[in-house]
């Protein structure tokens, strides 16, 4: 009897055993299919270039990028950011002038390296067919544009350093910069260097074109943007517009504003009619719990009407200025105060 049941243990550790190994087996087939599946050299153009540099696949700085990719059947920038996107590549850019937007509409947990690398404008928003918001997605190194960083609706960005220039050779749409716009449904926004050379005016083409920086968005404004430096070297228009709350900007630094037309412009995001033409360096407006660490103006050569707009706002949940700081004062250009701002400035130099 004992020699029995020590048998018929010995038979069911074998089956388990047995069992073990096929489940291992199976696993190991749905691994190797999935491998099998994609094969990166499947993308590879030239492969005298590492994994993830663009060049690999066909694209090249100051080169024309319509051509499509002979494997996907689809364009060569789309096809790399699918290989970015959907299997932990991370991408890289060289130096150089792509002539291009960078658009990463709707795309999810990418990684990009740049190395001054130059687009038209670069677009990181949920696109009108799918809705999908774009999320969790890091620019590392240096990015130029010529035209504008848009982001809309989108969780969870980083990114490190960013230059907005007015070129209109290598703006796709002629223009002058548009600067950057944090807009509706946006959380999570981070940037550690922002820099904006010039935010252009004119025709009906700059209808849109509010501040050099607005974070804004009527009835979901943008929670948690973090910016670590800015310098806004010169706008037509406003400096700063900003709404929402929980943001974090470090130091500021405006060199020259409003010192452009206010033609054809349209009106702004929760402001009063009439007010997006009283141009500030600085206008706070419904924005709470906030906080600007540091901001250097400069007056000359600006043709504002307002130094800062403190509008509608909460003391209770303030926006906090640490120090702000006018140099070379033009005694006619002033700040408004409204009675129900909710600013409140630590140090005024």
């Amino acid at each position: 009897m004992k020699t029995t049941i020590i048998l018929f243990a010995f038979m069911l550790l074998l089956g388990s055993c047995k069992d073990s190994n096929s489940k291992t087996s199976t696993e190991d087939v749905i691994s190797t299919q999935i491998e099998e599946a994609f094969n990166e050299k499947d993308y590879a153009l030239n492969i005298d270039y590492k994994v993830g540099d663009v060049r690999r696949y066909g694209i090249f700085p100051d080169s024309s990028l319509a051509s499509t990719h002979p494997y996907t059947k689809e364009s060569k920038i789309k096809t790399v950011l699918d290989l970015c996107e959907n299997n932990n590549i991370e991408l890289f850019f060289p130096k150089g002038y792509y002539k291009m937007a960078l658009v990463l509409d709707s795309r999810k947990n990418l990684n990009i390296r740049f190395d001054m690398a130059e687009f038209d404008v670069i677009h990181i928003t949920n696109d009108a067919p799918s809705k999908i918001s774009p999320e969790n997605i890091n620019l590392k190194g240096k990015v130029v544009s010529f035209d504008r960083l848009g982001i809309t609706e989108a969780h969870n960005i980083s990114i490190d350093t960013v230059y907005l220039k007015s070129d209109v050779t290598k703006n796709l749409r002629k223009m002058r910069g548009r600067g950057c716009h944090i807009y509706h449904g946006c959380n999570n926004i981070k940037i550690k260097y922002l820099e904006i050379d010039d935010f252009g005016s004119g025709d009906v083409s700059y209808q849109h074109n509010h501040a050099a920086l607005a974070i804004d968005g009527y009835g979901n404004n943008p929670v948690n943007v973090q910016i670590e430096k800015l310098h806004i070297k010169s706008t037509d228009r406003h400096g700063i517009y900003i709404t929402g709350k929980d943001h974090l900007i470090g130091e500021v630094i405006i060199d020259k504003f409003g010192i452009g037309s206010s033609d054809k412009m349209s009106g702004m995001q929760d402001a009063s009619k009439g007010e997006e033409i009283e141009f500030k360096a600085l206008w706070i407006n419904k924005c709470y719990d906030s906080f600007i660490e540091s901001i250097t103006i400069n007056e000359k050569n600006s043709k504002a009407k307002y130094t800062a707009h403190f509008d509608s706002g909460d003391k209770t949940r303030p926006f906090t200025i640490g120090k702000f700081k006018v140099i070379n004062n033009n005694p006619k250009i002033e700040i408004l105060e409204e009675t129900n701002n909710g600013v409140i400035v630590e140090l005024m130099e």
